[in-house]
């Protein structure tokens, strides 16, 4: 792993140490905390992604975000050329506007159960995802073992997600490389969070941003400097140095 201080970007100082293949295609990035600072991107980091896209490179957004909250946040969607949300479970297409479940849906059942073991507790309830606050993690493990229901945890900052089991970023990725007709070894993957590491399985490279969990950052191959969409704005500008 290369890591640089969490500083200002030094571009030159990340071109002399490191080197990209140049059969990288795409880019997987998180939105909240990586593109995206306090729920929005830059204008900035917009125009880097724009210059990204107009470079040759693909764009894949995979967020934890449902697909009406996301809207309300982020006017760009249509930079990208997938859009995976929910942790993977949902998938949408910015060219034609269409959302498609790619995950079983929300149990009834174990949403009725929650509810009763949180009463009160805020619940963020997608097509497939359940989300809440992440001190409740004890009691929702809890309550999938004594259900029996095929779900589980993952972690994400200040939250917790409840999916069904298998359903990830990786996952969800995998989904829109496939409708793309691309593959996980042309990705570069960058993100933030716990949630992230299963985006960042089978990358040709990965990159976590400055302000990054220390766990994720100890997984991926490149830590930026900076922070959020200015570590992404670093790491566009080194990506555009590889495009004949």
């Amino acid at each position: 792993m290369l890591a640089t201080p969490n500083t200002p970007c030094q571009q030159s100082s990340i071109r002399t140490t490191w080197h990209f293949p140049t059969d990288l295609k795409v880019l997987a990035a998180d939105y909240d905390g990586t593109l995206a600072d306090r729920g929005r991107m830059s204008a900035d980091t917009v125009a880097a992604l724009r210059s990204l896209r107009a470079g040759g490179f693909r764009l894949i957004l995979v967020s934890g975000r449902r697909l009406d909250n996301i809207r309300q946040v982020c006017g760009e969607l249509d930079l990208f050329d997938a859009v995976i949300l929910e942790n993977g479970a949902v998938s949408f297409c910015p060219a034609t506007g269409t959302e498609q479940l790619i995950a079983p849906a929300v149990d009834e059942r174990f949403l009725a159960d929650l509810a009763r073991e949180l009463p009160g507790e805020p619940l963020f309830v997608g097509r497939s995802m359940v989300a809440t606050a992440a001190g409740n993690a004890g009691c929702v493990e809890v309550l999938i073992a004594l259900g029996g229901y095929d779900l589980e945890v993952v972690g994400c900052g200040r939250r917790i997600l409840v999916l069904p089991k298998g359903i990830n970023k990786r996952s969800g990725l995998s989904h829109a490389l496939a409708s793309l007709g691309l593959h996980r070894d042309q990705v570069i993957a960058v993100g933030d969070e716990e949630n992230d590491m299963e985006l960042f399985k089978g990358c040709a490279l990965t990159a976590a941003v400055g302000n990054a969990a220390p766990e994720l950052k100890a997984t991926a191959n490149l830590v930026l400097p900076g922070e959020s969409g200015q570590s992404v704005q670093c790491l566009v500008d080194m990506l555009l140095t590889t495009i004949p």
